[in-house]
């Protein structure tokens, strides 16, 4: 059984980042202090912190999530619908032991790159 990840890390707008993540990519929200919110990351914790004077935003080189297929396209074709840039564009491949698979990336609005995967066995 697979255990949730906690992922913490400072943004310079905690408001832009929580709606980019509640509302584009339809996390829930748990506690939220105004100074750090906690994201609940497709099952996995993210807790983001407002930039202060003692705490810099730094971008992280990137994290991701391993999605089923359907929902794999269902954010990368929000993006594509709001002209988000794509990082590495939404790319699938047939791998040699006949499965599927595919990867996005994309940035939040504090720079963070977000990869999005999926893999899937083929027939």
């Amino acid at each position: 059984m697979n255990k949730p990840f906690h992922l913490s890390f400072v943004v310079p707008e905690l408001r832009l980042a929580e709606d980019f993540y509640i509302n584009f990519l339809e996390c829930k929200k748990g506690r939220d202090t105004g100074q750090w919110i906690d994201i609940i990351f497709f099952g996995h914790q993210l807790t983001l912190h407002q930039e202060s004077p003692t705490m810099k935003a730094q971008s992280i080189d990137h994290f991701g999530i391993i999605l089923e297929r359907d929902e794999w396209l269902a954010i990368a074709r929000k993006v594509t619908a709001i002209n988000m840039a794509f990082i590495l564009s939404p790319s699938e491949k047939s791998n040699d032991d006949n499965s599927q698979s595919g990867k996005f990336i994309i940035k939040d609005p504090a720079g963070n790159l977000i990869e999005f995967k999926f893999y899937e066995k083929g027939l």
